[in-house]
């Protein structure tokens, strides 16, 4: 989430928080009492004619209008709210030629999964770029056999990750192997 939304949402929680405190003690105070000693003038109760506001011909109009715009900023406060994990453009480092470089790291992640998919200790693997706590994270998921040699597949992954290095800019990126080992009744002719 954006900086600039979780502030945003600070200082609507602290000011809807402050209201709610100030209107249940002077709720509470109201009825015990306490409220006439610090303003004098308060009514003892109150009588509130609905129907001079009800009745008006343009209030149907402004309940519309302030239900609608009650409704767009609860969609855009939820929106602004969904975690947004993809990541777009990586800037490449700059060489002799001035300009600038840009690379999408999608494509070149998938290959690199597809890559690691032909190593034979490797059943299968898939791959993505997603921002992770402020980080850009590179994640590679393979399934492998039981049987399959730990070190050949540590191995095939660190190769992969050593050539997806020399592709995208390695120093804005961190990487991540999640292995899953099938059961062994998962364990069926490898197809190709």
């Amino acid at each position: 989430m954006r900086r600039s939304i979780l502030a945003f949402d600070r200082v609507v929680v602290l000011l809807l928080g402050l209201v709610l405190v100030v209107v249940g003690v002077a709720a509470v105070g109201w009825q015990v009492g306490f409220l006439s000693d610090v303003w004098p003038d308060v009514p003892s109760s109150v009588d509130v004619d609905t129907g001079r506001v009800t009745d008006a011909s343009s209030y149907a109009v402004l309940a519309g209008v302030v239900g609608g715009a009650l409704v767009v900023i609860g969609l855009w406060w939820l929106l602004a709210h969904v975690p947004r994990r993809a990541v777009g453009s990586l800037r490449l480092p700059s060489g002799p030629v001035s300009g600038r470089l840009v690379v999408e790291p999608g494509p070149a992640v998938e290959t690199a999964a597809e890559v690691l998919a032909d190593d034979p200790a490797i059943r299968s693997a898939r791959g993505a770029v997603l921002a992770d706590r402020g980080e850009l994270v590179v994640r590679l998921r393979a399934t492998v056999d039981p049987d399959s040699d730990l070190d050949a597949v540590v191995a095939a992954c660190d190769g992969v990750l050593a050539d997806l290095a020399r592709v995208l800019p390695a120093e804005q990126l961190r990487s991540r192997v999640e292995l899953s080992v099938l059961r062994r009744g998962e364990v069926g002719p490898r197809v190709r």
